[in-house]
């Protein structure tokens, strides 16, 4: 018998480019808890902490232009947990 071990992980993927790759950067420094995994096409995020949030004008800096949510919503593939769409921000969620 197989044991189901739960897991509070969220994570995203963002479809491979520059946008995602200078995100995943911005990430890694800001949180010591992620885990950033290229896999060509598209690049992943992963915390086993309750949420990731991503602030569009840290990003902005980071990128040194405009962002915006909307934009980041346009690369972003998929994720896992809950997701919550601010104005200023896009915070995917624990499910638990």
């Amino acid at each position: 018998m197989s044991q189901i071990k739960e897991n509070h992980s969220v994570s995203v993927k963002l479809i491979g480019g520059d946008e995602a790759g200078i995100i995943c950067e911005l990430m890694e420094d800001l949180f010591d808890d992620v885990v950033v995994g290229d896999m060509g096409s598209y690049m992943s995020i992963e915390t086993q902490k309750p949420e990731l949030v991503f602030d569009v004008a840290d990003i902005a800096e980071a990128m040194g232009s405009p962002f915006s949510v909307s934009r980041f919503l346009a690369i972003l593939a998929t994720y896992k947990g809950f997701i919550e769409v601010n104005d200023d921000n896009v915070i995917i969620r624990d499910e638990g």
